[in-house]
């Protein structure tokens, strides 16, 4: 009961009057969680049932548009696995949402390329780079970045407050559920058509026939970032840094050269530990 009031209370307040709420409660809208994963579309189709009757009932333009916003508001928060209070839903929201729904409708061109394929002599790093840009600009379901599928913490820690919306679904939309499980092949897919042609392949062949992109990447992660690999990198860098020397302007080795060679190594092996 207090669902279905505090659900009319919404909708009186983004402009809906008393016989159009009931007519939605006649067609099945009785609490929030009715809304969730409705579309401009079904909206569309479900008011122009009301507005024609009989007897037909008024809905004004913003309130079909704030209700929009709201369906959205309410299927992107179950998505991420949020409480949907309705006290949340304020002007405030609207306005997010609002322009939110507003960047996904342009449907603006993706300028970021994919990593090129990752073949013999192909360093990881760059690979690794590549991927994670190129997952940060492509959406899966409910228009979360793909990245999501690849972050290194599966459960995000309690609190925690991030630079922006987009890294905040990255980091906390469920690793669960079927779209969890849709978003989880297009990355398998995705990474297949990188790595296929080369040595790579070896460590994510064995999640082709579950077309698993989440585990296929942190195998991938553990062959190429594992203790042995580490070392080897590490040792690498000590002697590129040890290598440097810096004898004066030459022509193709300038002071800016030798700085830049260093200051390339320098944090590979101070994160892996000196």
């Amino acid at each position: 009961m207090a669902a279905r009031v505090t659900f009319q209370t919404a909708l009186q307040r983004i402009g809906f009057g008393q016989a159009a709420i009931a007519e939605l409660e006649n067609n099945g809208l009785v609490t929030v969680q009715d809304i969730v994963n409705l579309n401009n579309k079904d909206i569309e189709q479900l008011l122009k049932i009301i507005r024609s009757g009989p007897p037909p009932v008024a809905v004004p333009f913003l309130a079909q548009k704030r209700l929009n916003i709201f369906c959205f508001w309410a299927t992107k928060r179950n998505r991420l696995n949020e409480p949907i209070d309705l006290a949340l839903f304020n002007q405030a929201a609207m306005d997010t949402y609002g322009a939110t729904m507003n960047l996904i409708e342009k449907d603006e061109e993706i300028i970021v390329k994919p990593p090129a394929e990752y073949k013999t002599g192909t360093k990881w790093k760059t690979f690794k780079e590549g991927s994670i840009a190129y997952l940060n600009c492509i959406k899966g379901s409910h228009n979360i970045p793909l990245a999501y599928m690849i972050r290194e913490q599966a459960i995000p820690p309690p609190n925690q407050v991030y630079q922006s919306d987009h890294h905040r679904m990255i980091a906390i939309t469920p690793l669960a559920g079927p779209e969890f499980e849709e978003d989880n092949g297009k990355v398998f897919d995705l990474l297949k058509s990188w790595t296929i042609n080369g040595p790579a392949w070896t460590w994510m062949r064995a999640f082709n026939a579950t077309r698993n992109g989440r585990q296929a990447w942190l195998a991938l992660v553990n062959h190429f970032e594992g203790d042995a690999q580490r070392d080897r990198v590490k040792d690498a860098a000590y002697a590129a840094i040890a290598a440097a020397r810096y004898y004066g302007d030459k022509k193709k080795f300038t002071f800016e050269t030798y700085v830049t060679s260093t200051k390339m190594h320098t944090p590979i092996w101070s994160s892996m530990g000196r």
